[in-house]
């Protein structure tokens, strides 16, 4: 039977425009497009120097990454596993792990998450109370921290009906801080608060945490109480992951948060404001400049694997060429564990009449993936079955189906339906290589006004060895397959071409869309 629809609202872009328009009345403060941002600036350089890898794989990701100079941190890493939504026996719950990773910080805690559930019981408490306990061990004894301890939360400017200024959640968490006697500063012993909401449209869809510039998560779930398992109050038992890694590549995390920390605006609050009176006088502003404590010259490095951060938003494509890049290389497998898979929005309903949407129109994504067929790669695609993805996912797979079958290349593609409801962005290549984080194969997160994405990418044996069990096992127990269309039988099956052995070389310039 078909997972039920989880309570998390799903927002296209249209959507979102006509909510932006909302806060751009007079007087109001709400988000601004964004026009001529330009590419963020790259990490601070660093004396890390990494050998061009010599895998495809790492080398597809490594050549978009290192563009135009970029500091390399790819090198030196390794995994720690995976944080989960939501929590169960034998799985500690994602906000959990972040709050005990928050309460043994020793210099800088940097977060990052779109969407934002404060008060008691919920997910944005429990972050709460890990910094409440990191402040009192501050203050209990400020010599263990030399260079005092900055915590800063970027929140991602998600639409809000409640006020003009987007600040509502922000607000959220200053007033669970306050009510639980956190200050925004303190200077006797070097504490350091900070909160933001993102300014511009489109929202920041990007979830990530930075601690003490060493180690990264980057993940799908928002801070909200659908995550939570079902026996919680509001809880969707929605599924979801972050990839965690320790190395270099943290210093890459610290850039992109720093990116969406510029392009943000700060919770300021009078002095001696009250829990109760935060909504009333807290005011968004400029953010303040900033710089991080002081790290070592060079990344300590932590193992041998390779790991990639992948940040895409208006003005800065580099996640969406990467995908596409390490689509082009896959040669054997793609196995797509992603809640999304979806073709262009004039293209929501071709399950009714595929015609009118053929591989011209498709998405680069998804012709990425009928490209990687083409040269014998065997995809795997989990996705849902309910709410505003429903018809979306039915005909980006019926879209694939009928092509697949036009071309000879049917026994290339599964599709199923998982049993459950799930967030997950994640995808392994070849099986050694797995990505993780928050950008959906959706229309929405590709292009010159996609959202601000992140995803992590490493071939750590472990890491890849965790996400190829995982996948199997949703794949054989807790899936269906995806109903054929009626009309199939009607379509008349090609030829398979032969493998093709080298790499398809794929640009933007002809695909940039939402």
């Amino acid at each position: 039977m078909a997972a039920p629809a989880p309570r998390p609202r799903r927002w296209t872009l249209p959507l979102a425009l006509l909510l932006a328009g909302l806060g751009s009345g007079a007087g109001a403060v709400g988000p601004e497009f964004p026009f001529l941002l330009g590419p963020p600036k790259p990490p601070a350089p660093s004396g890390l120097i990494c050998p061009a890898p010599t895998d495809p794989l790492e080398l597809a990701l490594w050549r978009v990454t290192t563009e135009d100079g970029r500091p390399d941190h790819s090198c030196g890493n390794t995994a720690l596993g995976y944080l989960r939504t939501p929590g169960a026996p034998g799985q500690p719950d994602a906000f959990d792990v972040t709050a005990e990773q928050v309460r043994n910080a020793r210099a800088e805690v940097l977060l990052a998450s779109m969407e934002w559930h404060g008060g008691e019981g919920r997910p944005g408490w429990t972050l709460a109370l890990a910094v409440r306990d990191l402040y009192g061990r501050v203050r209990a004894n400020p010599a263990a921290y030399p260079q005092g301890m900055t915590v800063r939360v970027a929140l991602g400017g998600f639409p809000d009906l409640a006020r003009a200024d987007g600040a509502t959640q922000a607000l959220d968490l200053v007033r669970d801080l306050t009510r639980l006697g956190v200050p925004l500063g303190d200077a006797d012993v070097g504490w350091h608060l900070g909160v933001v909401n993102y300014r511009y449209f489109p929202h920041n869809h990007v979830k990530l945490h930075v601690i003490d510039g060493q180690d990264l998560t980057v993940a799908g779930y928002n801070y909200t109480v659908w995550h939570l398992p079902s026996s919680a109050p509001g809880g969707g038992d929605l599924h979801d992951l972050g990839l965690r890694v320790r190395g270099p590549v943290a210093r890459d995390g610290m850039a992109v948060f720093d990116d969406l920390w510029r392009h943000s605006r700060q919770v300021r609050c009078p002095e001696g404001t009250g829990a109760d009176d935060v909504a009333r006088l807290c005011t968004l502003g400029s953010p303040e400049e900033f710089g991080h404590p002081a790290l070592p010259p060079q990344p300590e490095t932590t193992g041998a694997a390779r790991a990639f951060l992948l940040y895409r938003r208006p003005g800065f494509d580099q996640a969406d060429r990467a995908t596409l890049a390490l689509f082009g290389e896959a040669r054997q497998s793609l196995d797509l564990m992603q809640a999304q898979f979806t073709p262009s929005l004039g293209c929501w309903y071709a399950y009714l009449n595929p015609e009118d949407c053929p591989v011209s129109r498709w998405p680069v994504y998804l012709r990425a993936v009928l490209d990687a067929m083409g040269r014998g790669v065997k995809v795997r695609a989990l996705m849902v079955d309910y709410g505003i993805d429903r018809a979306a996912n039915r005909s980006g797979v019926a879209l694939m189906r009928r092509e697949a079958r036009r071309r000879g290349l049917e026994g290339r593609f599964e599709a199923r339906y998982v049993t459950h409801p799930m967030h997950t962005k994640a995808m392994t290549v070849d099986r050694r290589m797995v990505l993780a984080g928050s950008m959906n194969l959706h229309f929405s997160a590709w292009g010159p006004l996609g959202l601000n994405e992140a995803m992590l990418a490493t071939t750590d044996a472990g890491a890849v060895a965790e996400q190829n069990a995982s996948f199997e096992d949703l794949w054989a127990k807790h899936s269906r397959t995806v109903p054929e269309e009626w009309w199939m039988r009607n379509v008349e099956p090609g030829s398979a071409p032969s493998p093709q052995p080298a790499p398809v070389e794929r640009t933007l310039e002809h695909d940039r869309q939402p």
